[in-house]
């Protein structure tokens, strides 16, 4: 199995990208986001996944190891294949998919494209232990083990509010402001978060 690969970018397609290392061209199928970082003749190193049917051998590859590995997650789960797993990643951030398992967010699932009800259903029941990125990164062997997330009202808080775009200075700003007793759920210091980034725009 090729684990990654470190070449030039040769040609982006739709859906596609052409690297060349080493005197080999790899057509590799690649989601909307990573596509659009990437450059001809940029020098990048790809994660990938070879997926074998018996009539075609394709690579589906990964600027990132957490999207890679997130990719082989969701392509265990019953009815979701390769291509179904690339459409959800270009649809959706790690981060956001991370949240909406733990918080078993169906609605958002079903949003997602090529997956119904009953896709989703199995997505939350056969994923319900994927509670964060890996630890695997660049350089390092990957572990199966995810890292433990602050499930934490104020932790749930911060997640939900990246995954709807902010960043972290904007997070930050919000949270080193607000006046908490301590027991606020996280969709109170939600509301109060946002209070205060619409007051500071």
């Amino acid at each position: 199995m090729i684990g990654f690969i470190n070449g030039r970018v040769d040609h982006i397609g739709t859906g596609f990208c052409l690297v060349e290392a080493q005197g080999v061209g790899y057509r590799i199928f690649m989601n909307a986001s990573d596509l659009g970082r990437l450059a001809v003749d940029q020098r990048i190193k790809i994660y990938t996944y070879l997926s074998v049917r018996e009539d075609a051998l394709q690579l589906y590859g990964f600027l990132s190891y957490d999207m890679y590995s997130l990719f082989t997650k969701l392509i265990t789960v019953s009815g979701i294949g390769p291509k179904v797993a690339l459409g959800v990643l270009s649809a959706t951030k790690t981060d956001a998919f991370f949240l909406a398992i733990r918080n078993r967010d169906i609605k958002y699932l079903t949003k997602l494209p090529g997956i119904g009800k009953k896709t989703a259903e199995r997505m939350l029941l056969e994923l319900k232990n994927l509670v964060g990125p890996e630890t695997g990164s660049a350089g390092e062997s990957g572990s199966d083990i995810f890292q433990p997330v602050d499930n934490s009202p104020l932790g749930e808080a911060m997640d939900a509010l990246a995954s709807l775009g902010y960043t972290q200075d904007e997070i930050s700003y919000a949270m080193n402001r607000l006046q908490l007793s301590g027991g606020e759920t996280a969709e109170a210091i939600i509301r109060k978060a946002l209070q205060l980034m619409v007051r500071r725009n």
